[in-house]
Parts: C-alpha cells; sequence; structure tokens
C-alpha cells in the first residue's frame, strides 16, 4: 500500500517523465551557447546535458547515455570533426547520433569523412535545429 501510495505521488509522476525523456548531449564551449540551446530543448521535453570541453565527452556518455550528440566543431584546442570521428569508430559509441553544431558553413563535406548523422549551422533557425533532431534521434533504434 505504501509504495502504491507513493507511486501516485507528483514527484514519482516527475521522476518518472525524465526517466522516460529523449537524452541529449550538448558539447560547446560557448556557455551562452549552452544555456539558450539547453533551455529551448528542455522547454521542447529532452532531458538536456551541457558539457564545455571535448574531453569529458567520454565519461559523461558513460554515465548520462545520451540519445543524441550535439557536438559544435570548433572547441577550445579540440575539433568537434575529430571527436565524431572517435566516437563513430568505437563499437560502444557508434550507435549515438552526432550532429555536428557550428558557425562554418562550408562543412558538408566534412560531414561524411567524420560520419556525423547531421549538421546545425549557427545562428539556426530554431524548427530547423528541432526537426534534425526529431529526424536523427532514434536512428539506430
Amino acid at each position: 500500500m505504501i509504495w502504491f501510495d507513493y507511486c501516485n505521488t507528483q514527484t514519482f509522476r516527475n521522476i518518472f517523465i525524465v526517466l522516460m525523456m529523449d537524452k541529449i548531449l550538448l558539447v560547446d564551449d560557448d556557455h551562452d551557447i549552452l544555456d539558450v540551446v539547453s533551455m529551448l530543448l528542455r522547454r521542447n521535453d529532452y532531458n538536456v546535458m551541457t558539457i564545455s570541453r571535448g574531453t569529458y565527452i567520454s565519461s559523461t556518455i558513460e554515465s548520462f547515455s545520451p540519445d543524441l550528440i550535439l557536438l559544435d566543431v570548433a572547441l577550445a584546442g579540440e575539433d568537434g570533426r575529430d571527436i565524431c570521428s572517435r566516437l563513430k569508430k568505437s563499437d560502444d559509441t557508434r550507435h549515438i547520433p552526432v550532429i555536428l553544431f557550428s558557425a562554418h558553413y562550408d562543412l558538408v563535406n566534412s560531414i561524411h569523412d567524420c560520419q556525423a548523422d547531421g549538421l546545425v549551422t549557427k545562428p539556426f533557425e530554431v524548427p530547423y535545429l528541432l526537426n534534425t533532431i526529431k529526424q536523427n534521434i532514434h536512428k539506430y533504434n
């Protein structure tokens, strides 16, 4: 009876909803971009984890288990395309869709080279970003 009462609480419902939400790992060294994009994604019912350095990506993937990675190309001291290539070559992470996120418009060829699943250029149109995520988030399921 106590378990049933707990299951009917708002707290339990909120936890259950968060657990059922698709998870997006957002990687960008611009904290303003992290704030704005994570707020946008949360308002569209995504569970979002943000990191500002590519060096943290492996441990964050292990602990957060994202359904999709939104990865900036021009990270401080790192190239997101190299990170994407490593993720796509690994048996543990190749199933995670990676969308490159960049202010550079000339990256179409490098998407194929690093096996990225998509590209969103900054500044971005919100509907385009959300549609690209929606099209890719369950791509390998």
